[in-house]
């Protein structure tokens, strides 16, 4: 593995065991306001920020909210889980403290809204380890595109090729590494079945952060 001094973290599903709650959370909000979400739900909006996935749930299902009263809603869903229940992923402490040790500089660049990461990152008592922690929200674009990275980089100031960034995402996987930056895939349930694309992306793969340590 490369010896880079600046790393960008995905949280949920690299950092945090949470991407279970949020396979079923656009199907939960749809089935809660009495439509039926289509089977592909899950595909459509993965690569979306929360922005973005209120304007499809606008356009689609003719939900006559505002997409500020839409992400509302949701985040009452999730929000309660990010506060007292989420846990982090195996030997994630333990290697961010190896990675802090080695005088790392670190940040977050997550789709979940600011509020809600913060909750999780203190109360698991991990939000020592980064300079900053940015949203999707921030720039209103999901990690299909690369807006979010670039401007996490410009935030540590450093070049992508200086910066590795780890993900359990295929689609966040892709776009990091077309903009130049150095790409480690972390395994995650909920991406299992683009298990083989992600290896084959990713300039390194774990199963786990004790691979790391």
């Amino acid at each position: 593995m490369k010896k880079l001094k600046y790393k960008i973290f995905d949280l949920d599903g690299t950092l945090l065991d949470s991407m279970a709650a949020w396979r079923n959370l656009g199907k939960d909000y749809l089935l809660q306001k009495g439509i039926n979400p289509p089977d592909n739900l899950n595909e459509i909006i993965a690569a979306m920020s929360m922005i973005e996935s209120a304007a499809y749930f606008q356009k689609a299902f003719k939900i006559e909210l505002s997409a500020e009263e839409i992400i509302k809603e949701i985040k009452m869903l999730i929000e309660n889980k990010y506060k007292y229940e989420f846990k982090l992923k195996p030997y994630v402490k333990e290697y961010l403290q190896k990675l802090k040790d080695e005088n790392s500089v670190m940040c977050i660049v997550t789709a979940t809204p600011l509020k809600l990461a913060k909750a999780a990152l203190e109360r698991n008592e991990i939000k020592k380890y980064f300079s900053f922690v940015i949203s999707c929200d921030e720039v209103g674009l999901g990690k299909n595109k690369p807006d979010i990275f670039l401007l996490a980089a410009n935030r540590l100031n450093a070049e992508p090729f200086e910066i590795a960034v780890y993900e359990d995402a295929d689609f966040a996987l892709i776009t990091a590494k077309e903009a130049g930056f150095y790409t480690i895939g972390v395994y995650d349930d909920y991406f299992k079945n683009e298990r083989k694309d992600i290896e084959l992306i990713s300039d390194i793969y774990i199963e786990s952060f004790k691979e790391l340590l």
